[in-house]
């Protein structure tokens, strides 16, 4: 029965990990302060079901299939499994020294017991994850350490439903054919509220981040880029002549130019560079763990990607045209994770811009870091 029990649980966690991914992935780049993944559906019945080794072996085992999705460094990762095996341990510890057995017997004491083995890993993976935080980051933040109130009832909520699944499967170990499917119903759910959030954030004719999304995402990025004192670098775009697009061919044209470049943007920036359209013919980056030397790359890119592009659209008078030729003005300033400002980082890239502009536009300019605290230069 126990060998029965760990190939259950195993692939249950396999197929409700892979149902879930979509959501892991949301929630891991959505929070700032520990994760807690929903793995935990399964370690805790590994815990109260199964023998110490068997319980650590199944653990393991979901935590090498997770490791895709979690996309995080080897090292981190590696840090991460051990403050939840610690956490497992905890809560085998309380089942082990009270004895109980819910295959046996289930009443008001034995729930007790198993809500205090789930207490105990949940407050144990907390302390583990958020005192590293607190520790490695110069100034830390009360939400960067214990993570936010949605953060806390989403893993008190997984820690529940392992204790609910503990005592599914030591009744019937086929249950996982029923908690399985519902499981990622409620992964779905939680997706679709997680894709009505982004309405609100996105820019619907690019389908970029606005700058409410943008800047929730990058205050993100930049309270990660304080804890591990990384480097980052911000970009404006601002689109050359653009107000001659729609003086010429009318609004539905220029419409069509933004998409494209929105596109562009897509297309020539590297997975986890933030990027948004604040309004009208400006568009913003940011990019993590990047210098001046490597945002002027990926800013070169971009100016270059703009250059080549051929937008069909139609004229005011409904005419197909065809429209190349455009180009961009874009300024850089990047600073070190610890101690930058996003807005004296803004203000020194706009000032960049303006240099690009007034030099004869569609270049890149790099702003000088002695910038950073000079007031805006004025738009064109």
């Amino acid at each position: 029965m126990d060998w029965r029990r760990l190939a259950v649980l195993i692939a249950a966690g396999a197929a409700h990990l892979w149902i879930s991914r979509r959501t892991e992935e949301t929630r891991r780049d959505g929070g700032t302060g520990p994760h807690m993944d929903t793995s935990v559906v399964w370690i805790l019945p590994a815990m109260v079901l199964l023998p110490a080794w068997m319980a650590v072996v199944s653990m393991l085992l979901l935590r090498v299939q997770l490791y895709p999705v979690a996309r995080r460094p080897l090292y981190r990762y590696t840090f991460g499994t051990a403050g939840i095996l610690l956490a497992a341990l905890a809560s085998l510890f309380v089942i082990r020294f009270s004895g109980i057995h819910v295959t046996e017997t289930f009443g008001a004491r034995e729930s007790l017991l198993l809500a205090l083995a789930g207490a105990a890993y949940f407050v144990v993976n907390a302390i583990a994850i958020g005192g590293v935080i607190a520790l490695s980051t110069p100034q830390p933040t009360w939400t960067a350490v214990v993570g936010s109130s949605r953060d806390n009832a989403m893993a008190a909520l997984t820690v529940s439903l392992g204790a609910l699944a503990a005592l599914a499967i030591a009744h019937s170990w086929l249950a996982p054919l029923f908690l399985v499917p519902l499981l990622g119903a409620v992964d779905w759910g939680l997706l679709q509220i997680e894709n009505l959030k982004g309405d609100a954030r996105t820019d619907h004719k690019t389908q970029l981040l606005n700058s409410r999304g943008w800047h929730e995402q990058t205050g993100r990025e930049m309270a990660r880029a304080r804890r591990q004192q990384g480097l980052i670098a911000v970009a404006v775009i601002d689109l050359d002549h653009f107000k001659q697009v729609n003086d010429t061919w009318g609004h539905p044209a220029g419409d069509a130019v933004l998409r494209a470049v929105g596109t562009v943007l897509r297309e020539t920036t590297r997975q986890g560079d933030v990027v948004g359209r604040f309004g009208g013919e400006e568009f913003v980056l940011l990019l993590p763990d990047t210098d001046a030397d490597q945002a002027a790359r990926v800013a070169e890119r971009v100016r270059m990607g703009v250059a080549e592009m051929h937008v069909a659209a139609t004229d005011k008078r409904g005419q197909p045209v065809l429209i190349s030729h455009r180009t961009a003005s874009i300024g850089i300033a990047s600073g070190p994770g610890a101690t930058s400002d996003l807005d004296d980082l803004l203000r020194s890239a706009d000032a960049a811009v303006y240099e690009a502009k007034h030099g004869g536009r569609n270049q890149v300019r790099v702003a000088d870091p002695a910038q950073a605290h000079s007031p805006a230069a004025p738009e064109l």
